[in-house]
């Protein structure tokens, strides 16, 4: 099994000592890199805006960002220099990185695009200014292979505290997307009486009921009400994620002067299809697929965490509903039957080893078999102290993770990010994918953070539970 690394948010720390981690990460295994979003510590961005990519596509180009001053030359010359140096060095970073034959990705290069008309998943104009910026961003980076879109996608959480679309299934329906629903030919209002009933139903659930209906598609569909309302609601979501990927691609193909790959990274498959996900048809839009395997609890985007928010938030809108029964219904609907968790107790007493047997074996197979390829097959991970504000998930939980992912056929993985890397996790990593790493030198209280380890001998993770 080999890795690429993912830098995220934290581009000045690599660009300043990529010497020392280059050769490190690739002894450990790694055959790539995923860099971005493309912006300095200070918010700019690290290109500037070339207007005549906006002209193929008929927009005006976005307002200029402002400088950004990471270092001052020695000789004390002014704010243009010091930022043609850091571009400078990004792009000599990149391809050093290309030079060792890695892949190299771009993170989501269409940020800072300029106004569209309205939500990407469902606006046409939007959808072109977002891939005139990615095509702005990667032409000036020709060393890197393609781009990673992280969404856009529909949400998949009912806890009341998930107010944003994002994340609140409830919160998807904005007026914005109504032309744009109308337009795929589904009706707005209908949905919208739907997702209120959808709403209303998950406050009068009993474990009678989900006894009942426990079974299957038919079972599930019975459970939320054989709602014709809510079948065209789900529709929408797929269909509309997937038009937006289809002609992003198109937009890309026709107005870029050179070839751009294009990945993006679904929920594991249990949660895919109602972030309106189809992962086969996407495998024939996207050359990539960086399936999220997130199995954390708390925080959020982690699978342990989402379930245990839908039994919570499940038996607080229903007196009378038991954590069994909220489970069964999430069971029902996701298939999700969890080895060992019989309430929420359960979720803090860590992972069984049947979990990565049976849910992470099988969720892996899932996109695999999507897809068809394992060379275009690349889960995102996340672990460490704190994966995405959530509980920790041990370097013994992540190799049990890989462990059961590559029986399944997983050839390649995405570590996100290198600034939460830890110690045990490089040393778990690096013995699964290349030269075993190992040290319990623990660095200096002076030296710790990003750039902690620069005057120490060798490679030392970060270690920073950041985002």
């Amino acid at each position: 099994m080999r890795f690429w690394m993912d830098v995220m948010r934290h581009l000045e720390p690599v660009m300043e000592d990529y010497e020392r981690f280059f050769p490190a990460w690739e002894e450990g295994g790694a055959d790539g890199l995923v860099i971005g979003p493309m912006t300095f510590a200070d918010k700019t961005y690290t290109f500037d805006t070339n207007p005549e990519v906006y002209r193929r596509f008929g927009l005006e180009p976005p307002s200029p960002g402002g400088s950004s001053l990471w270092w001052r030359e020695p000789d004390g010359r002014g704010e243009e220099s010091a930022v043609e140096s850091k571009q400078a060095r990004l792009k000599e970073m990149l391809e050093a990185a290309k030079g060792r034959g890695w892949s190299v990705w771009l993170f989501c290069p269409h940020y800072g695009a300029g106004p569209g008309g309205g939500p990407m998943l469902t606006d046409d104009r939007t959808r072109a200014a977002c891939a005139a910026r990615l095509v702005d961003c990667m032409e000036q980076y020709p060393m890197a292979d393609g781009a990673v879109l992280d969404g856009p996608e529909w949400g998949y959480e009912i806890a009341p505290f998930h107010q944003n679309g994002r994340s609140s299934i409830f919160k998807d329906l904005p007026p914005e997307v109504a032309e744009g629903a109308e337009r795929l030919g589904y009706d707005y209002p209908r949905m919208m009486e739907a997702k209120d009933r959808l709403y209303d139903r998950l406050h009068r659930l009993t474990d009678r009921q989900i006894l009942a209906w426990d079974g299957g598609f038919m079972g599930a569909f019975g459970l939320l009400g054989a709602d014709p309302g809510l079948a065209e609601w789900l529709s929408f979501r797929i269909e509309s994620v997937t038009e937006t990927y289809r002609r992003m691609r198109e937009l890309i193909d026709v107005h870029a002067r050179r070839p751009i790959r294009l990945a993006a990274g679904p929920r594991t498959c249990a949660f895919a299809p109602l972030c309106g996900y189809d992962a086969v048809r996407l495998a024939d839009v996207l050359d990539v697929l960086l399936t999220k395997h997130y199995f954390w609890h708390r925080g959020f985007d982690g699978l342990y965490g989402t379930v245990a928010r839908y039994v919570q938030t499940l038996t607080e809108w229903n007196p009378g509903l038991s954590q069994a029964g909220a489970l069964r219904f999430v069971t029902a609907l996701f298939g999700l039957e969890l080895p060992g968790v019989t309430g929420l107790a359960d979720f803090d007493r860590g992972f069984p080893q049947e979990f990565f047997d049976r849910i992470v074996f099988h969720e892996t197979i899932r996109i695999l078999a999507a897809v068809g390829d394992p060379d275009r097959v690349c889960p995102w991970v996340d672990a460490g102290r704190k994966p995405h504000d959530g509980d920790p998930f041990t370097a013994c939980d992540l190799d049990r993770m890989l462990e059961a992912a590559g029986r399944a056929g997983l050839k390649r993985f995405l570590y996100h990010h290198h600034g939460n890397l830890t110690a045990g996790e490089w040393a778990m990593i690096s013995a699964r994918c290349g030269q075993p790493w190992q040290t319990t030198t623990t660095p200096a209280p002076e030296m710790e953070g990003m750039n902690a380890s620069r005057s120490m001998p060798g490679y030392y993770p970060p270690d920073m539970p950041v985002l």
